[in-house]
C-alpha cells in the first residue's frame, strides 16, 4: 500500500463526484415523478439526505484523527456501497428514501476525508492541491450529470449501476493508494476526545463564513432554476449554465495555480476577490429577463467560486496541526453542507414573501457581511500561528 500522493487525491476526488452527480440531479424528478410523490416529499427526502451527509462530514473527520484515513475512507466508502447495491435491487418506496441518505453518509465521509488528506501533503502548495482537487469534483460533476440525465432516461436501475462503478473504482484506488501520511498511535486514538475544548481561533468564523457564501451560492442550483423556468427560458439551457460553469473551471484552472503556487499577494486576496465575483454574479441578475445576463453571471459566479472554495481548506490546514487535519477539515465540509441545505428553503421562503430581485440584493448583503467575517477569522487564525 502505497501512501497517499496529490494525484492520487485529485483522481478519487473525480471519481466520487462522478458517481455521485449521476444521481443528486434527478432525485426531486424521480421522487416526484418516478415515484409519485409530492415536491414537499421530496424536499424532505433531500433534507433528511443532507443531513446525514452532514453527519458523515463529521463522522469522517472524527475517524480520520482516531484510526487513520486508510480505515476511514474503505469504511465511508463500504457504507456507500452498499446503499447502492441495496438501490440497484430496490428504488421504490421505502426503500428510496431509507438508502439515499445512507450513501449520503458514505460519500460524505469520504470527501471530508480526501480534504483532510490533502491538509497533510506539505510537498505541494496548498493552495494549488485544493484547487486541483476542487477541479477534480467539478469536472467529475460535469460528467456525471451530463451522462446521469442520458442514462435515466434508458432505464433509472443503470443510473445506480454506474455509481456503483465509480464509487468501486474509488475504492480501489483508497485501499492500495490511500495509505496514511501519519503513523495512528494508541495515544493519538486517546487524545482525540481530549481536543474539542482547542479548536483554533479564527476556524469558527471561518466556517461561518463559509457557510454564509454557501447560502448565496446554492440559490443559482435550486431557486434560479425556477425563475428560468418562468421566464421560458428552456430547462435544457439551464443545464447548459453548469457546463459553462465546468469550462470556465478547466479554462482558468492554470492561472489560478500559478498565481497561488507563485505569488504571496495573490493567496492574500483570493478570498475575499472570490467574494467580490459572487457580489457582481448576483447583481449582474437584477431585474434579468434574458439567458445572456444569466451565463454572464454564472462566468463571474464560476471565477469567484474557483477562488473561494479551494481556499478556505487550503487556508485552515495550513492554520492548524496535521495530526487533527480530519478534525479541521470536517467543520470545514459540515458548514458547506449544512448552508447547501437550508440555501434553498431561505432563498424560497424570501422569494415567496418579496421578488427574486429581493432575494439577489439579500444574498448581495450576506456576502458583503461575510467578507468582514473572514477577514477577522482570517486574522484571528493568523495570530494563534504567531502565539504559538
Amino acid at each position: 500500500m502505497k501512501k497517499v500522493t496529490a494525484q492520487a487525491l485529485i483522481i478519487g476526488a473525480f471519481l466520487e463526484s462522478v458517481g455521485a452527480s449521476f444521481i443528486w440531479p434527478i432525485n426531486t424528478i424521480f421522487i416526484h415523478d418516478y415515484l409519485h410523490k409530492s415536491l414537499a416529499v421530496a424536499g424532505t427526502v433531500l433534507f433528511f439526505n443532507s443531513i446525514l451527509t452532514f453527519l458523515g462530514n463529521y463522522a469522517g473527520g472524527k475517524l480520520f484523527d482516531k484510526i487513520g484515513g486508510h480505515k476511514t475512507v474503505m469504511i465511508s466508502t463500504m457504507i456507500g456501497m452498499l446503499a447502492l447495491v441495496g438501490l440497484i435491487f430496490n428504488h421504490g418506496w421505502p426503500a428510496y428514501p431509507i438508502l439515499l441518505p445512507i450513501l449520503g453518509f458514505g460519500v460524505g465521509s469520504a470527501f471530508t476525508v480526501i480534504n483532510s488528506f490533502g491538509a497533510q501533503i506539505d510537498e505541494v502548495d496548498k493552495y494549488k492541491l485544493f484547487n486541483a482537487i476542487y477541479v477534480g469534483t467539478n469536472l467529475g460533476n460535469a460528467i456525471g450529470t451530463a451522462l446521469g440525465g442520458y442514462i435515466a432516461g434508458i432505464q433509472m436501475t443503470l443510473v445506480f449501476i454506474a455509481n456503483f462503478i465509480f464509487l468501486s473504482l474509488f475504492f480501489l484506488l483508497a485501499v492500495f493508494w490511500y495509505g496514511n501520511r501519519t503513523v495512528v498511535t494508541k495515544q493519538a486514538q486517546k487524545n482525540v476526545g481530549k481536543i474539542k475544548s482547542k479548536l483554533k481561533p479564527g476556524t469558527a468564523l471561518i466556517a461561518i463564513f463559509l457557510g454564509t457564501t454557501w447560502v448565496a451560492y446554492a440559490q443559482w442550483s435550486s431557486n434560479i432554476s425556477a425563475h428560468l423556468t418562468k421566464l421560458g427560458i428552456p430547462v435544457s439551457k439551464y443545464s447548459l449554465l453548469w457546463t459553462i460553469n465546468a469550462i470556465v473551471i478547466v479554462v482558468f484552472l492554470p492561472l489560478i495555480n500559478h498565481l497561488a503556487e507563485n505569488k504571496d499577494w495573490f493567496k492574500k486576496i483570493q478570498i475575499p476577490l472570490g467574494v467580490v465575483f459572487f457580489i457582481i454574479a448576483f447583481g449582474s441578475l437584477i431585474g434579468a429577463t434574458k439567458y445572456l445576463s444569466f451565463a454572464i453571471g454564472m462566468v463571474v459566479l464560476t471565477l469567484g467560486e474557483m477562488l473561494v472554495y479551494p481556499g478556505i481548506p487550503a487556508l485552515v490546514s495550513e492554520s492548524t496541526p496535521n495530526s487533527e487535519a480530519g478534525r479541521y477539515q470536517s467543520i470545514i465540509s459540515m458548514a458547506a453542507t449544512f448552508a447547501r441545505a437550508i440555501g434553498p428553503l431561505l432563498g424560497g421562503m424570501l422569494i415567496m414573501r418579496s421578488s427574486y430581485d429581493v432575494m439577489y440584493l439579500a444574498a448581495i448583503a450576506v456576502l458583503i457581511v461575510s467578507i468582514f467575517i473572514f477577514k477577522r477569522g482570517r486574522k484571528e487564525l493568523a495570530r494563534g500561528i504567531t502565539a504559538e
